[in-house]
Order: structure tokens, then C-alpha cells, then sequence
């Protein structure tokens, strides 16, 4: 919007120069002298002053297309910065680092982030000393050929690869690398982006390792198999099903007394099952997910897997299935969609699903007002640096449990950056309670914390937008937030601002 506005107003500002001169050159006496003779080009050697008002007039307009161009430039290159800060940010604040190195012999490296050293524990000169700056050094030997082999490079342009790594005191990290081509001083070179995955390769071993308990269970005869025979509307189930549910494995009158039996389902579940029960008579597979009461009392999740086999006429004849315990791998599946939507520090909402939820609440409640709170930590890197990231990590744990005491189960809790948070807010009432939650958020977060014999106490910085005012979706919010937060860090720590809109772009109030 601001790029447009200006080539507008360049626009108009040569257009007028241009009128301006134009008409000055046709009041000359000169001027029109020369439209009306047949040799303008001598007439000018013989009266320079007209020329020397065309050369003028040119170099304006040059003088304002250069101006023109190299405003363009110029927001080019601030745009560009602002993405690089914004990357630098990011890789900063999670567990990952960015690699160029040559692919031969023990992969020399000739740049490496920030993040790469925190890694692997070790600064520039210390990676130097110790490694020769060698990034195999930290790669574990069967993944060597992952970083030297560059064929896949050359036909794809990219690759990628789950490795594992060590630090210098020998810690294990597994490792997402994305490799891509580059140069460095006209030879081949490789850039690596390494990612933290080792929380969720965890999960996934554990997942492999329950699925693989779950295939023996089930073939130790862990599942229920029945027949259904139409005709006699018998349902004859093996014996586990009255060890595991605790019913008679008989069932006469099945279909038509299914009501009596439906007890058994969860009653969320009891509608959709039965109905799938009752109108399925498909050849072929047929498969139904529902809740069962075990002989316990605790509803387990059961798969229901049957056939249904058909006489010359097609008429259903017989069923013959098995009921599967799904609960165990139910339970793997929800833990690792809770890793996926979560920060694995502090438990609270990770940047995604913070944005998804927040622009699905909207889309629920558009009429309504709410509030998005951008929150940082001021100082927050000199504790750590002072104090050790353990000590850090304790101080961001101890924020989101005040955060979460404080705030209702309905109200978004998201964790965007190292030590920066989200609140999100839905149905403020009015400006007052705005100002009331804000207050009571900074007042929440002034805590005091002990080192030792020290204590340290820490104040936290706050940016406020509102819906609909200040934006429509999550990142509209977060932009104005950002930016009252950024105001309020500059110049006054520790206290918050609300985003006001105004005609010369965004301030705070």
C-alpha cells in the first residue's frame, strides 16, 4: 500500500513538473518563434536560451526518475533486510542451525549460524581448533555419505534426510537436514539446515514400538471374532468377548432387540454405529470405529472389521468380523498430535496451530470484539546469559503456569518466539476491560525469582490490538501488537501499549 502510494505521488510530482516547464517554454517569446520556423535546430544554436530551458526541463525528469528508481531500490533492499532479520529470528529461537560447507573430503565448513554452534556446543575459533572446521566431525559415520554424496543434488536440487549428530560433549541429537547446491569462491559448495527432531523422533519409536505391541497382542488372540447369521438374526461372538466386555457371547434376536444391546456403545458413538450396523449389507469389507464398555467399566476404543457374504441371489447370508482394542494406538495418535500443536518446553500452543486457532475462533465469532496480547520478557537474554538456559527454561515454565491460573481454558495461550507469548482473548466488552486485562496481565508477569542467594525479578513488556479494528485474522493482529509492543520496548519497559491506527500509518496510544 505504501509502495503504491509513493509511485502515485512521484508520478503526479513529474507530471506537474513537466506541465510547469511546459508552459513556461511556450510563454517565451523564443519558443514560439521556434514551432513556427522550418529549421528548429538552428533556430536553437541562434537562441540557446530555449534550448537551455528543454536541457533544464529534461534533467528534472531525469533527476526524478533517478529519485524514483532509487527509491525502489532502496525498498528492495529494506524489505530484503527485514526478511533476513525475520529468518535470523526464527532460527535463533528453536533448535536449529544453517551449514555451507565443501562436499569432499571431511566436508570443510565456510559458514555456519549461530544456531549451528549452539548446537554442537562450540564457538568459531573453538570448532576451528579442535575439528579443523570439519562437519563430519559431529555427524555419526553411517550418515557420512548423506553429506558427500551430491548425485541426488545434481538431479534434484535438493535433499533430505533424518541423521543423527553429537555436541562436543557427545550428546545425541536427531537431526531433519535439508541439503541444497551453492558456491563459495567458484568451487561446489553444499548449504545444510539443521533441525532439532529429536522430541519427536522419541515419540515416533515409541509409537513404532506400541504398534509392533499391539500386532503380538492381536496375535495372541487379543481380539473378539463373531458371525452373524441374518437368517436366524444370531450374533455368536468368541469367548474373549465376555472376558473383555463382561456379556453373554450369545445374542439372539440381534436386530431386531438392538436398542437392549446398544448399552454396551458410548453414547456419543450410539447413533452413527448403529445405524452403520443396521443399514450395512455390502459385500466386501466394512469398517466401524466406536467406543465399547469393557467388563471394567471404562469405554475402550474398538474397530469393527466384517464381511458380509451374500447367497446366488444376493442376499446377505452371514457376517463374519472381529473386534479390535484401538485405544492403546488411539492414545499414541493423540500424543502425537499433541507434540505437533505444542511447544515442547512449556506445553502451550506452538506459532501454527496459535494462528489456526485463533482465525477459527474469529470465523466463529465475527461479531464480537476481542484482543490479542503480544507479550516478551524484557531482559530475558541477559538471564540467560547470567543464569544458564535451565535456569531460563524454569522462568518461561513458571510464566505459562501463571498465564494459564490466571486465564480461563477458553482464552488461547501461544508461544511465538524464545521468550515471546500470545494471549488471545475472545469478547472484550469494551475498552475498560481491555485496559483491565492488559493491566492485570503485566501486573501477572512482574515476577521475582531465586538464584541462589540472588533474586531476580523480571517485568514483562505488552503490545495490544483489538478485532475488528485493528485487524481480521491472526497475522493482521499480530502485526499491530508487534508493533505496540515494539514501541513500548523502546521507550518504556514494562508497561503496555494498545495499537491505535493513524493516517500516517500504525502508533500507540
Amino acid at each position: 500500500m505504501k509502495k503504491n502510494s509513493f509511485l502515485v505521488k512521484t508520478a503526479a510530482i513529474i507530471t506537474a513538473v513537466f506541465a510547469s516547464f511546459i508552459i513556461l517554454l511556450f510563454l517565451t517569446k523564443e519558443y514560439r518563434k521556434a514551432i513556427h520556423r522550418t529549421s528548429s535546430v538552428l533556430y536553437f544554436n541562434e537562441n540557446p536560451s530555449a534550448l537551455l530551458w528543454l536541457v533544464i526541463m529534461a534533467g528534472l525528469i531525469a533527476i526524478g526518475l533517478l529519485m524514483w528508481l532509487a527509491k525502489l531500490i532502496f525498498e528492495r533492499e529494506r524489505l530484503l533486510t527485514e526478511a533476513a532479520m525475520e529468518v535470523r529470528k526464527v532460527t535463533n529461537n528453536i533448535h536449529a542451525g544453517v551449514v555451507n560447507y565443501i562436499p569432499e573430503g571431511v566436508c570443510k565448513i565456510v559458514y555456519a549460524s549461530r544456531g549451528y554452534y549452539e548446537i554442537i556446543g562450540m564457538d568459531r575459533e573453538g570448532l576451528y581448533e579442535v575439528y579443523q572446521n570439519s562437519l563430519l566431525g559431529f555427524i555419526m559415520p553411517e550418515y557420512h555419505d548423506f553429506f558427500l554424496n551430491t548425485a541426488v543434488l545434481e538431479k534434484d536440487g535438493y535433499a533430505e534426510r533424518m541423521v543423527l549428530m553429537h555436541d562436543c560433549n557427545g550428546k545425541k541429537y536427531w537431526m531433519q537436514v535439508t541439503l541444497s547446491k551453492g558456491v563459495h569462491s567458484g568451487k561446489k559448495a553444499v548449504s545444510a539446515v539443521f533441525v532439532d527432531v529429536s522430541v519427536l523422533k522419541a515419540t515416533q519409536d515409541r509409537l513404532l514400538k506400541e504398534q509392533e505391541r499391539y500386532r503380538i497382542a492381536t496375535e495372541l488372540s487379543n481380539e473378539v471374532m463373531f458371525e452373524y447369521d441374518y437368517k436366524q438374526d444370531v450374533l455368536t461372538l468368541s469367548e474373549q468377548f465376555t472376558e473383555f466386555y463382561g456379556r453373554e457371547r450369545v445374542i439372539p434376536r440381534f436386530r431386531e432387540d438392538i436398542e437392549k444391546y446398544a448399552e454396551i456403545i458410548y453414547p456419543g458413538d450410539r447413533r452413527d454405529s448403529m445405524e452403520q450396523i443396521l443399514r450395512t449389507k455390502r459385500v466386501g469389507a466394512n469398517d466401524i470405529r466406536l467406543r465399547l464398555l469393557d467388563a471394567s467399566g471404562e469405554y475402550q476404543w474398538c474397530r469393527i472389521l466384517y464381511r458380509v457374504v451374500c447367497d446366488g441371489t444376493g442376499e446377505p447370508v452371514q457376517a463374519v468380523g472381529k473386534i479390535s482394542n484401538i485405544s492403546m494406538f488411539k492414545r499414541e495418535i493423540e500424543q502425537l498430535e499433541r507434540v505437533s500443536k505444542t511447544d515442547s518446553l512449556t506445553g502451550a500452543y506452538n506459532k501454527m496451530t496459535t494462528k489456526e486457532t485463533v482465525d477459527a475462533y474469529i470465523e466463529q465469532h465475527k461479531e464480537e470484539s476481542h484482543m490479542l496480547l503480544m507479550v516478551d520478557l524484557d531482559e530475558f537474554k541477559k538471564v540467560n546469559e547470567t543464569y544458564g538456559h535451565r535456569f531460563g527454561d524454569t522462568v518461561l515454565l513458571h510464566t505459562i503456569k501463571n498465564l494459564r491460573r490466571y486465564y480461563t481454558a477458553g482464552e488461547i495461550i501461544g508461544r511465538v518466539g524464545g521468550d515471546e507469548f500470545v494471549v488471545f482473548i475472545g469478547g472484550v466488552e469494551n475498552k475498560e476491560h481491555l485496559i483491565e486485562k492488559a493491566q492485570a496481565l503485566q501486573e501477572l508477569l512482574r515476577q521475582s525469582y531465586r538464584k541462589g542467594g540472588e533474586t531476580v525479578t523480571l517485568s514483562a513488556s505488552v503490545g495490544v490490538s483489538m478485532y475488528p479494528e485493528d485487524g481480521t485474522c491472526y497475522e493482521e493482529l499480530a502485526y499491530c501488537a508487534d508493533s505496540a509492543l515494539y514501541e513500548v520496548k523502546a521507550n518504556d519497559k514494562g508497561n503496555f501499549a494498545i495499537y491505535s491506527q493513524k493516517e500516517t500509518g500504525g502508533s500507540t496510544d
